[in-house]
């Protein structure tokens, strides 16, 4: 099969990405179709019946990279890169304030590497994974030392590191178990990983697959997009907690932080009212701890 976009997929029947039980329960349809703006390879959307987990089923492998041409400059055209900065000086600060001083800090996804230069500014060592070649040579001219190499393949997780950072990387891997213990075999007893996933248990997911099945359609919001970035598994704060706990990581922090509306401002009268309404159920999920997103510190036991 062929996406919008040109690339070619395969559809793989796989289990339960977490656990590998093949128990789950019909979410509802996600991308071509089931999308509002038709875009992506429709799939469908399950939830693991024994570990809560969100994947798709059957599993969309593309046959080659499909982030191999992306440009930095496009792919990130809406993120404000200073501000990602200050983001990593505000990471880097809050394991310092854990591990009593900078060390060494390994990001996985760096992307145009703004974080590992936020982080360099306070002092730390800093060196970054990116599969893609324009985002590896962005953030090299950043200063940081990179790896242009997929996570699954990469040589720098065979060294040791005081922090390893995961920010908007797990919900992209098709082994995150995987990915996952390789993070804890590189992280020195005591170190952090730093996790930022969608919470596929928020408020905003919950009523909006029940504002999708009102409206008559068989469509999950659920791992959005199915397009690139292609998200192929989610958590809840539940699943994930449990999730690092069985690899050998303590909780530090976990909360679940709104996140900003991604409905366009819309000319019907219509869409304004969905992205007025989007706004008030994401306000109220961060309020009642059912927020958009997870954000997760944890200490390799």
């Amino acid at each position: 099969m062929k996406s919008a976009d040109g690339t070619e997929w395969h559809a793989e029947d796989r289990p339960c990405p977490v656990c590998g039980s093949r128990s789950s329960k019909n979410v509802g349809a996600r991308g071509g179709r089931a999308h509002r703006e038709g875009k992506g390879v429709e799939t469908q959307v399950v939830k693991c019946s024994d570990c809560d987990v969100f994947y798709t089923h059957p599993t969309l492998i593309p046959e080659s990279n499909p982030y191999a041409k992306e440009a930095a400059n496009e792919y990130f055209h809406f993120h404000d890169s200073e501000q990602k900065v200050v983001q990593g000086e505000a990471l880097a600060a809050f394991a310092e304030k854990c591990l009593n001083g900078p060390g060494r800090m390994l990001e996985l996804g760096c992307g145009r590497g703004e974080l590992l230069v936020g982080a360099a500014n306070r002092g730390w060592t800093s060196f970054g994974v990116e599969m893609t070649r324009d985002f590896a040579s962005v953030s090299r001219q950043h200063g940081v030392q990179v790896e242009c190499s997929s996570i699954e393949d990469c040589k720098s997780l065979d060294q040791t590191y005081d922090v390893i950072l995961l920010a908007a990387i797990l919900e992209h891997l098709y082994d995150p178990i995987e990915s996952l213990k390789r993070v804890r075999n590189a992280l020195r007893p005591g170190g952090l990983v730093f996790i930022d996933v969608p919470n596929e248990s928020s408020l905003t997911m919950r009523l909006g697959n029940l504002y999708m099945h009102a409206r008559g359609r068989d469509w999950s919001i659920n791992l959005s997009p199915t397009f690139s970035p292609f998200h192929v598994v989610g958590f809840s704060p539940a699943s994930l907690r449990k999730t690092l706990e069985s690899l050998g990581f303590r909780i530090h922090t976990l909360t679940a932080p709104k996140w900003g509306n991604a409905l366009g401002e819309g000319s019907t009268v219509s869409a304004k009212l969905e992205r007025t309404a989007l706004s008030v159920v994401q306000t109220l999920g961060e309020r009642i701890g059912m927020g958009d997103g997870i954000t997760c510190w944890a200490i390799r036991e």
